[in-house]
């Protein structure tokens, strides 16, 4: 398969953002008065609707109660934390690989594009990233198949020149949704099992552009 547009998640694909997140929904959920053990995990979270996992945490749909939370957690995260990550290893060559077989390269993540702007604008990514897709602020399109149907409709791509790579089943279900083929990635946040119905997975970055190129275009 010879893309014309590859879309990658951010968080667990691209990054490890762990630690400025885990940090951020720490202190939001304490500001809620929630309070969770030191070892808990958050794994779950990674790359998932801040919306849910408020709605999860505090156990209530209350819109007001959900914005306050979602708001302290975005204030918290844009004071520093979203700048905690590393990129993983063999994304820059990655990238640099399929710039060179000109792939138009965009990232479509639940996080909000105005922050996930401010990560790829600040990073070595920056150079090789075409666009940002993420979701607003009020929650709009934080849904991955939501997303990428908006992406498809901007980037006026047909579903068969787009693949998605990602570490969760958000992006996997979401790809599939639209008729897009996938790549779930082992290194990120998900466990096998949960992307074990990608269209491939890669265990290390290195390996996503030759099974990019071994990939048939799903038939529609």
């Amino acid at each position: 398969m010879k893309p014309s547009l590859v879309l990658f998640d951010l968080d667990g694909t691209l990054i490890d953002s762990r630690r400025g997140i885990v940090h951020s929904l720490r202190l939001a959920l304490v500001d809620s008065n929630v309070h969770v053990a030191d070892d808990h995990d958050f794994t779950w979270c990674l790359g998932s609707s801040l919306w849910k996992i408020f709605e999860h945490y505090l156990q209530t749909a209350d819109r007001v109660k959900l914005e306050h939370a979602v708001a302290t957690y975005r204030h918290i995260y844009r004071d520093g934390p979203m700048f905690e990550y590393d990129i993983y290893d063999g994304v820059i060559e990655t990238l640099s690989a399929l710039s060179d077989m000109h792939c138009r390269i965009a990232i479509a993540t639940a996080k909000a594009h105005e922050y996930a702007r401010e990560v790829i604008e600040a990073s070595a990514l920056h150079k090789y990233i075409h666009h940002v897709y993420g979701s607003e602020l009020d929650g709009t399109n934080v849904e991955k198949r939501d997303l990428l149907r908006h992406v498809l409709t901007i980037e006026q791509a047909s579903a068969e020149d787009v693949i998605m790579i990602g570490d969760r089943y958000h992006d996997i279900d979401g790809a599939r949704a639209n008729g897009v083929a996938n790549v779930g990635v082992l290194y990120g946040y998900g466990s096998a099992e949960e992307i074990a119905h990608a269209d491939a997975t890669v265990d290390h970055a290195s390996q996503i552009v030759a099974v990019i190129n071994d990939l048939e275009a799903p038939s529609r």
